[in-house]
Formats: C-alpha cells, structure tokens, sequence
C-alpha cells in the first residue's frame, strides 16, 4: 500500500464511512507516520531532533451525533465499538484505547458531551517504528476538532495528542512524534528544539539515495519495555547533578564538565551521555544535509546507533545484526535502531541503484541466522495534517 496516494487514501475511506454508516455529512482528517532522520530519546529531555512526515498516513473521517453514543469502526482490523461517552476509560484493544481516548481528551477539554460516528483507516505499518499511534491521534484529533467547528490550532492538537498518550497509555512520552505529524513539509525534515518548542525546515541535498525500513519483527510494548525506565534515569541523573552542585539546571543545560560528576554511576551517566552526543549529533546532521554529505551522513546515522545500542541500552541482538550485517554490503552509507527501541525496525541510507541487492542480501543472511523473514518499506517524504472535504 505504499504507492497509495493521501489523496487516495482520503477518498477511499470517505466512501467506506458513507457505506458503513450511511451518512453524507462527516469530516476528513489525514496524517502521516514519520521517521526519525536522527534524535533519539531527546524530545523529553528537552533536546533535538530531526523526523520527518512519511508516505504513509492514517485517515479518520467524523460526524457528531446529537446523542452521547460514540460509534468507532476500523477499518484496518474490520471491528467497531458503540460506547457511551462515560464509556472510554480501560479498553484491552490498543485501537480502541487510542481512539476512544482521543474522543475523552477532546471532549474534557472544551468540557463536551457530544457523541460520535467515527471510521479510522490508513497504510502506516503498525510495529515499524513509524509511529502509527501519533498518525491516528493527529489525524482523529483533527478531524473532531473539524466536525466541531473549532479553530484548527496545531499547538493545541500537539498538546492533546501527547496527553492522550500520557493520561490514557501511561507512557511518559515526548512530543516528536505528534509534532512531526502536524508539522511537516513534504521536502523538508524539522529540527526541532524541545526546550522551546520551535523548529526550522531542513533543506536536504541528499541525492539518489533511499530510506529503508528494516523490521526486525522483534516486538515491543513501550509501557511493559524499560522505556519509561530511561525517562525516569535521565531524571534521576539530573537531579544528582543538580544536587551535587547545589543547582537546578535544566536537562538541556547539562554541559560535558556535568556530566563528570556523575561518573561514579555508569548507568545514570551513560544514559545522560547519549543525550549530550546525540544533540551534537542533530546539529552535524543539519549540515550534513543541507551540503548534500552522503557519506557524512551514513557516519551520523552509525554513530548515532553505537550510542543508543551501548550508552542508552535501547536495541536488540537482532537490530544490531541487521546493522552489521548491513555495513557489509555495498551501497549502504549508514543506519541506527528508530523509535523507543526494544525492537521494532531500523532506519537505513542506501544507494538508490542497490537498494534491491541490499535489501536481498541483508533478507539472506538475517535468514540464515534466525530463520525467519524481515519486512521492509521503502518510504518517501510527505506533508504534516492535511483535512479534506
């Protein structure tokens, strides 16, 4: 489904709402995964990063109902719920969860009680690492912000994406994801400042080179994983820096001689030393891009991975050999492990004339190894939010 256009995509589920609830009047919201060029585990400690909107996108079409019933029907799993509005709290279903829990942020916030006719489709692969969860929060977000006749104000829909994840799925989450998601310029990555909250558009001069995604099909569950873990270590980090120099900096003003003072705990310091570097890191990747430095890249993108697989603790055996594996074979410039970690995939630069070699070989060997197959996406970039008639 990768070729699918947004605009396809937006038609193709309008008529599956018109179909399933037999209504004319609704609204349209569609929203793309990302990926994350470089910046990881730095948006909740008020750092760096660089992600960029992907072709691919969930779509949610919304009419409100003049009852309190909230009707939700996906199309990707082919099931539905009918809930009250007093109905949205603890669902098994992560879809559900997601979506219900959209619908109670929303209304809390403007202090509503209006029901809802809601479909959700899209093509962002789920478990990929492409942030599916933010996509479908963005785009259900807007499209009932939409249907409610409310000012369309994308500070505000970052806001309550992130509090959806927060209050409704326990992950204590940055905001990357959801920003990426609104945010994006089709040809642009965002680097994006989290100590304040404001970006700037890179212009890429990264010439006949693709972005693959590897699924190393190792799932992960970000609240059963250790990230919530890292985020409290990097607190806990601070907070002994702070405490030893009788202080209170700030997470992003924590500077190298700092981060000495910590020395004696290796996790704590290691864990703050990945945040150190890998805001470095975004800052050569801005320049990198921007001169068109394919081989700077691939470096940035290899570093990058070191110091989340052995100071952050963030990957797996499996990523890591596809890495290897990877570095190997020709055309391939650079990669890291992408996302919250624990599994899930890695994001790679390879030479457009061999990406399909590279992609064979690294399937062979991987194969070879741990006998079973990988997954891979070839991924474009594309535009934040867009809303349809």
């Amino acid at each position: 489904m990768g070729g699918i256009s947004k605009d396809t995509i937006a038609s193709k589920y309008q008529l599956a709402f018109k179909n399933h609830y037999d209504l004319h009047s609704f609204c349209t919201a569609v929203s793309p995964g990302r990926i994350n060029i470089i910046g990881e585990h730095t948006d909740y400690n008020l750092g760096l990063a660089m992600p960029i909107g992907i072709n691919r996108w969930v779509c949610s079409v919304v009419s409100i109902r003049s009852d309190s019933k909230v009707n939700i029907y996906s199309c990707n799993f082919d099931k539905k719920v009918s809930l009250n509005i007093s109905e949205l709290d603890n669902h098994k279903d992560s879809w559900v969860k997601y979506s219900a829990g959209c619908v109670k942020i929303l209304n809390e916030s403007i202090n509503a009680s209006n029901g809802y006719d809601i479909l959700i489709g899209g093509n962002v692969p789920i478990g990929f690492g492409m942030s599916s969860s933010a996509a479908l929060e963005v785009s259900l977000l807007g499209a009932l912000v939409q249907v409610l006749g409310l000012k369309i104000d994308k500070r505000n829909l970052l806001s309550l994406a992130n509090k959806v994840e927060k209050d409704i799925l326990g992950i204590k989450s940055g905001l990357l994801d959801q920003y990426a998601s609104i945010y994006s310029k089709k040809d642009s990555p965002i680097l994006i400042d989290f100590s304040s909250l404001t970006h700037l558009y890179v212009k890429s001069q990264i010439k006949e080179a693709s972005w693959v995604l590897i699924n190393s099909m190792v799932d992960r569950n970000l609240v059963d994983s250790k990230y919530n873990q890292r985020v409290e270590e990097c607190q806990n980090a601070l907070e002994k820096i702070n405490t030893s120099q009788k202080n209170n900096l700030k997470i992003n003003e924590i500077s190298d001689f700092d981060l000495t003072l910590i020395k004696d705990n290796k996790v704590l310091y290691d864990r703050l030393h990945h945040i150190l570097s890998e805001n470095k890191r975004v800052k050569l990747m801005k320049n990198a891009l921007e001169s068109g430095n394919i081989h700077a890249v691939g470096k940035i993108l290899n570093e990058s991975h070191l110091s989340l697989a052995k100071k952050y603790d963030v990957s797996c055996k499996e990523i890591n050999d596809i890495l290897s594996i990877s570095n190997k074979i020709e055309g391939f410039y650079g990669g890291r492990i992408m996302g919250g970690g624990f599994g899930g995939c890695c994001l790679c630069l390879v030479d457009d004339s061999k990406k399909d070699k590279f992609v064979t070989k690294v399937f062979e060997e991987f194969y070879n190894n741990y006998k079973y197959d990988l997954k891979v996406e070839f991924v474009k970039f594309s535009e934040g939010l867009s809303f349809f008639d």
